[in-house]
């Protein structure tokens, strides 16, 4: 079984949670000494789930999220607040229960501090960011790892200092900056540097129907991680990405997702990359109400970005419907146009107020590191309180 320990084993652990103990001193513990603690809350998240699939054959495994929230106010027109919680979990498969204790594991899941007022917040630390108005095939999914067929939405946070301002006119802008996040995040190929800073900003404003925004993002890509997949020396390694986004109301709701990234190689060569993703979705008036979703994906990839070359692309389809007040049957099929397969997944789900049980019948790519890769069936029991 893993000591606690042992999450400080290596350097880069050590450095995550020392930053995250220097968050909550900055953000949260000093302030709090001139503030009046209002709330003090926990809660938590337990979740037991089995899977079978011709990838992994039988594993079942274990996880608890407890989370604890602290909030005051330091006047009446600003606000501090602060949470914590962990990933507790472990696996191991159906004919093995000792390797129950050798996959034990705890892990920081969200720990940040926020300091807002009427119409600004500011966030610091471990922590969520995700956008865009895609919600299966999402050409913005930058920072987190969010799979629609998860009925626990577990993911990744990163550490973050997020501000966010909202005009008078229904606008936003966020700016941010992450540091040492050198694992894959989101739709990366190429790992960042962990000892350099990514940062960047995304602007949302209302048009007629709907509304939409920019996004823009700068990182360093890990040159060491460059050399193990690619033929080719990585002298420059800068990656700047641009994003507009889009969601419109007309009777169906609309939306899409345009992305383009360009990474330096050197000072006179780059690797492109594209990605877009349009949908839409409607309920039909038939029963409870039937919603479907569709969307479409491209990737491109090239060496100049008229130059570029699909090399993936997805189509997906989501229907769901509700056959008691308890219970929803949902479907998620995709369609990979390059291999010319077909991957559906089919869930029951129902829902008490703190209970929640899935069962998932699913047909994946094997290509994936996801428990849904390969054919199988998995079932969930999740217990909030």
């Amino acid at each position: 079984m893993k000591s606690l320990k042992k999450l400080f084993s290596d350097r880069k652990d050590k450095r995550k949670y020392m930053r995250t103990t220097l968050v909550f001193v900055l953000l949260f513990v000093s302030p709090l000494h001139f503030a009046s603690v209002n709330a003090f809350e926990h809660q938590g998240q337990v979740s037991l789930w089995g899977v079978y699939n011709d990838n992994i054959d039988g594993q079942m495994g274990f996880r608890y999220i407890p989370e604890v929230t602290w909030s005051g106010g330091i006047s009446d027109a600003l606000t501090i607040d602060a949470l914590l919680s962990l990933d507790i979990h472990t696996h191991t498969t159906f004919d093995s229960f000792k390797e129950v204790g050798d996959n034990f594991d705890v892990d920081l899941y969200r720990a940040w501090g926020r300091l807002s007022g009427d119409r600004y917040e500011v966030r610091l630390g471990l922590q969520r960011i995700n956008f865009g108005p895609a919600r299966i095939l999402r050409s913005l999914k930058w920072f987190d790892q969010l799979d629609p067929r998860d009925p626990l939405n577990i993911t990744d946070g990163v550490y973050a200092l997020l501000g966010r301002y909202y005009f008078l006119n229904n606008s936003n802008i966020w700016i941010w900056g992450l540091y040492g996040n050198d694992d894959l995040k989101g739709l990366e190929t190429f790992k960042t540097d962990g000892d350099r800073v990514e940062y960047g900003f995304r602007y949302e404003f209302p048009v007629p129907k709907g509304e939409m925004a920019f996004t823009y993002h700068n990182r360093r890509v890990d040159k060491h991680w460059w050399s193990r997949i690619q033929p080719d020396i990585l002298m420059g390694g800068v990656e700047n990405r641009y994003a507009i986004d889009g969601s419109f109301d007309i009777g169906i709701s609309l939306w899409f997702e345009a992305a383009f990234s360009e990474l330096k190689k050197d000072s006179s060569h780059s690797l492109w990359t594209r990605h877009l993703t349009i949908g839409a979705d409607y309920t039909f008036d038939i029963g409870p109400g039937v919603h479907i979703l569709g969307e479409h994906y491209l990737r491109s990839t090239g060496s100049g970005i008229r130059e570029l070359e699909t090399d993936s692309r997805i189509s997906a389809i989501s229907v769901d419907f509700s056959t008691s007040v308890l219970d929803t049957i949902t479907l998620i099929a995709y369609y990979d146009w390059q291999k010319d397969e077909l991957y559906p997944n089919l869930s029951w789900q129902r829902t008490y107020d703190d209970w929640l049980i899935n069962v998932t019948a699913f047909h994946n790519s094997c290509d994936t590191e996801s428990v849904y890769s390969g054919t199988g069936i998995m079932c969930t029991i999740l217990y909030n309180y």
